[in-house]
């Protein structure tokens, strides 16, 4: 890896696989903050910031999600964690499925909320937004190629204009058990999460008060959804 990823962890004295969390797009790992205090306590806990996110250097070369995934696949070999539980939200929600698309062995268990497949799973009047703020960052690059908040606006939309690509078919490969948590007023269309759920061997769908930014505005929900979805995951473990 061509970079060092910002990251913030507590409870490594804590036993078992460690949480992995994953912001969503423009955010950081503060993202997590009632989430990250509340599994601290009985798990290891880790919250890193992408690549061109928060304290992470941007680096060279592409900015995609594949990208992020295999920084993350970087950042767990050398961190020694041969398996981890991620829970991804929006964007890092989308990490978390290419990543357990590619590395499936180092998955235990996956927490996604407000993800999405293809930019089409996005409602349309919040792709509007998105697109309308990409062709206002792509004129204001023309005008001054080194106007670097335009950049960084340009390189974010990007990732939302353009990716993921993931097909509903190609989430049958995923055997770890996954929760798909999305806000009943999300950016996220109310069909494609039960899409993104139905489409995993072991998906379940839970809809909790709230808008895309449930895993803040509702962090108790959330948590709760969470906590039993572990449990399941706990007492799947020991059957």
């Amino acid at each position: 890896m061509d970079i060092n990823l910002y990251y913030t962890e507590m409870g490594r004295e804590n036993p078992g696989v460690p949480i992995i969390f994953l912001h969503g797009n423009g955010g950081n790992s503060s993202s997590f903050f009632y989430l990250f205090t509340h599994y601290a306590k009985t798990r290891r806990v880790i919250a890193i910031d992408t690549r061109g996110h928060g304290r992470s250097p941007r680096g060279d070369g592409e900015f995609t999600l594949s990208r992020f995934r295999d920084d993350l696949h970087g950042f767990m070999v050398e961190n020694n964690i041969p398996k981890a539980d991620l829970i991804g939200y929006s964007d890092g929600g989308n990490i978390a499925l290419l990543f357990a698309l590619a590395y499936p062995e180092m998955v235990n268990s996956m927490v996604l909320a407000g993800a999405n497949l293809f930019p089409k799973g996005l409602e349309d009047k919040d792709m509007r937004w998105i697109r309308d703020t990409w062709k206002k960052s792509k004129k204001a690059l023309r005008r001054n190629p080194q106007n670097v908040k335009a950049l960084t606006t340009y390189e974010l939309m990007c990732l939302m204009v353009n990716e993921p690509n993931i097909s509903p078919e190609s989430l049958s490969k995923i055997n770890c058990p996954a929760l798909v948590i999305v806000g009943d007023r999300d950016a996220i269309k109310p069909e494609h999460s039960k899409l993104i759920a139905d489409s995993l061997p072991d998906g379940k769908l839970v809809t909790i008060k709230g808008g895309h930014d449930v895993v803040k505005s509702n962090s108790s929900d959330f948590i709760k959804a969470t906590d039993d979805f572990y449990l399941y995951v706990l007492n799947k473990s020991t059957r």
